[in-house]
């Protein structure tokens, strides 16, 4: 049986735009599920949009 690996899921700071891996808060049968990080490592700021849903336009 082959391995498929797990994708984390990622947040981007709403003040910065860095983008994060989320944090892991449960183990599961089926793989894990994440939160985004109390803080951005880059600006410090708390806030965070999960990559599926942010999208950056330029108007």
């Amino acid at each position: 049986m082959a391995h498929s690996p797990e994708r984390p899921r990622q947040y981007v700071c709403n003040a910065c735009q860095t983008v994060h891996v989320g944090t892991v808060v449960e183990h599961t049968d089926s793989g894990h599920q994440y939160e985004a990080p109390d803080g951005c490592g880059a600006c410090g700021e708390g806030g965070f949009t999960p990559l599926e849903d942010w999208a950056y336009r330029h108007d």
